[in-house]
């Protein structure tokens, strides 16, 4: 009897321990230490964003809207320190604005390079903006060249210590 109970303990230890093995990839998520899921944007004009092609490259993901004024001013204070100091550093910012035409004068009057500015017309029924739970509030996410993420919500001073 006592043989049967040890090797039931035994068996369950080893069943119990198994689930907690630990890989070398780190899973997908939205927070630090995880891997960022792809993002796939084909917007109205016909630019695609594929956030796996920037594999092997640091990226900042800024997700933003006009009507937002914070994220607007995060959006250009990240673009015009990444473009001054770390221009090896891809930003991929992504717009949540429905009117395209809303868009496109604000990447104009806020003096933003267009090849970075992306968006998502969807607006709040998109599905990255309900994946990266952005009701919430806009996030940026600091992505290594593994696609996993190092930091978030970032501002250029934090990016200076970080970098």
């Amino acid at each position: 009897m006592k043989y049967l109970n040890f090797c039931l303990i035994a068996i369950g230890s080893l069943i119990l321990s198994s689930g907690s093995i630990k890989t070398d990839s780190p899973s997908i998520g939205y927070h630090p230490g995880e891997r960022i899921p792809n993002i796939v944007l084909n917007d109205a004009e016909g630019k695609t964003l594929d956030l796996s092609e920037y594999k092997g490259k640091k990226v900042v993901v800024n997700f933003w809207a006009a009507y937002d004024a914070q994220s607007r001013a995060t959006n250009i204070q990240i673009h015009n320190y990444l473009k001054n100091n770390y221009p090896d550093i891809q930003l991929l910012s992504v717009s949540f604005d429905e009117n395209k035409g809303v868009f496109e004068k604000t990447v104009l009057w806020d003096q933003l390079e267009t090849n970075s500015q992306f968006c998502d017309a969807k607006g709040t029924q998109s599905e990255i903006y309900k994946d990266f739970q952005l009701n919430k509030g806009f996030k940026n996410y600091l992505i290594d060249e593994n696609g996993v993420i190092t930091a978030m919500n970032v501002t250029p001073g934090e990016l200076k210590t970080i970098l």
